[in-house]
């Protein structure tokens, strides 16, 4: 894998990665005007010039790789917040999918809305996160658990509901007998 080393403002950075070079113009830490030099090599060169990268296919590739690119990685999980943790996730739907399905709609809305890591890293050093199938998956869990909240709720009613009646008969009863 090669390594980079830039020069911003007279002063170099690096080694740096591919992907850090990537990552470093999404979130506008560099421009492509920027000078790189490859490990190994003598001479600096603008971003743009740079093979790898393809920015000399235009401003519109840029721009994609600059909305690709922002979101937040991570190398130490520990360090990932909890809600984004794959560990808390799935406690967090299994138990909101059994007893309090508030759990359930907060994990699930941290799968809908970004990324969730587990432990394990790619081969540049960052943590793997899950993959967007998973969201599929979540919806269909989602619905699931409403429709069966909804029959559990409809069996419980229909079977109480002959108890309440003749618990307000009694009250009625009871209190008519207390009147006289």
């Amino acid at each position: 894998m090669s390594q980079y080393f830039l020069s911003k403002s007279g002063k170099t950075v690096g080694p740096c990665t591919l992907d850090d070079l990537r990552s470093y113009l999404a979130y506008g830490s560099v421009k492509v005007s920027d000078l790189v030099m490859r490990d190994g090599e003598q001479d600096w060169k603008q971003l743009m010039e740079l093979q790898e990268l393809k920015l000399h296919e235009g401003e519109d590739f840029v721009q994609d790789i600059t909305r690709r690119q922002r979101v937040a990685r991570y190398r130490d999980y520990e360090k990932v917040p909890l809600p984004k943790r794959s560990g808390w996730v799935l406690r967090e739907m299994l138990v909101g999918f059994f007893f309090f399905p508030p759990k359930l709609w907060r994990a699930s809305s941290s799968v809908l809305q970004g990324r969730v890591y587990r432990r394990a890293v790619n081969e540049d050093g960052f943590l793997k996160h899950w993959p967007r199938w998973v969201e599929i998956i979540v919806q269909m869990v989602l619905v699931v658990n409403v429709l069966l909240w909804i029959a559990l709720l409809w069996v419980v009613t229909s079977n109480a509901m002959p108890l309440v009646r003749e618990m307000v008969d009694l009250a009625k009863t009871g209190a008519a007998d207390l009147k006289h």
